[in-house]
């Protein structure tokens, strides 16, 4: 597998995703002493990325066969999110579940409340089906952190000057983590953090899906730059008259109906600053509507059908998936 980390780290180099650029951290959220993920989950974690390496290399960028890419990446991300929400008939699935039972699900209900990176408690006096998802949203916006490598010590802050150099230390070489390795070491990109919300919100039963968007940024000429792809969640409004999307059919053609919720936990108040998506960054609420929504335009067709895409999270999608993602132990 060594001889394939060259070529990761050039292509890593050449993607423009919604990196850090410049901005103050506000109050710190992170717990001091979180849980250690038990071995048997990190032997796991570690088996399924040496079995499938290659193809979350592949899949981190958009290659000449996109739609294909994005729909086998979405997939994996699929695996990933129902594997760490317990739903598999594996002991390693069980072991996820009940690690984010007790070191996010159970303590948020618990508290009825979220610590924000504002300095203010949000708090709820009942924890109905709206309130728990807010409860989970700002979770995670606020108490897991988009890495900003000039914040670290040793080699990954004297190499912040290189562009993506630090970033990509942070983030390598997990490439993308399972859910419960973004909360156990509460940093992680668009990606993981779309995926360990996606995870929480499935425990909890809500109805959710992983959409894509194009990663796109705008040169000081203002010529647009594209290059991968950003990450994000969308979450079936169960009535509460939020939902600003109908969406008719995913990526994999199963019917979607209903009004849809955007949630893009990256937005939080100490990273929105930093976003390079275009449209910039603002803080979200939960149910605001990101900036980069409005550039689905003429200008990237046709990249719209395939990067402003979508897939539902559900077992279907994983039940005919090749051997080779179902890296059993």
């Amino acid at each position: 597998m060594r001889s394939y980390h060259g070529i990761f780290v050039l292509l890593l180099l050449s993607l423009s995703i919604a990196s850090p650029i410049a901005s103050a951290q506000l109050h710190d959220t992170l717990v001091k002493d979180q849980p250690k993920l038990p071995m048997e989950l990190s032997s796991y974690y570690r088996d399924f990325r040496g079995s499938h390496y290659i193809d979350l290399l592949k899949n981190s960028g958009i290659g000449e066969r996109r739609e294909k890419d994005r729909r086998d990446l979405a997939v994996i991300e699929n695996y990933m999110i129902i594997h760490d929400a317990g739903r598999l008939d594996l002991e390693s699935s069980e072991t996820a579940r009940g690690y984010l039972e007790e070191t996010v699900i159970k303590p948020l209900k618990e508290e009825k409340s979220v610590f924000l990176q504002t300095g203010e408690t949000m708090e709820f006096e009942d924890l109905d089906r709206l309130a728990l998802a807010k409860l989970l949203y700002y979770y995670v916006r606020d108490d897991i952190y988009f890495p900003h490598p000039e914040e670290e010590r040793g080699i990954e802050r004297c190499l912040v000057s290189v562009p993506k150099v630090g970033l990509l230390l942070l983030m390598y070489p997990e490439i993308i983590k399972f859910p419960c390795e973004t909360m156990r070491t509460q940093h992680g990109d668009c990606t993981d953090k779309a995926l360990l919300l996606s995870t929480l919100l499935k425990m909890e039963g809500y109805e959710v899906a992983i959409g894509s968007a194009p990663s796109m940024t705008v040169n000081t000429n203002g010529e647009y730059v594209w290059f991968g792809y950003h990450t994000y969640v969308l979450l079936k409004d169960e009535g509460w008259g939020i939902g600003k999307l109908e969406l008719k059919e995913d990526i994999f053609g199963h019917k979607m109906g209903g009004r849809w919720i955007i949630l893009d936990p990256i937005y939080s108040p100490r990273h929105f600053d930093r976003i390079q998506l275009l449209g910039g960054g603002k803080v979200l609420e939960f149910g605001d509507t990101p900036n980069w929504v409005g550039y689905k335009d003429e200008t990237f067709i046709p990249l719209n059908e395939v990067l402003f895409s979508y897939g539902l999270v559900n077992e279907e999608v994983i039940s005919n998936v090749p051997p080779l993602i179902r890296c059993r132990r």
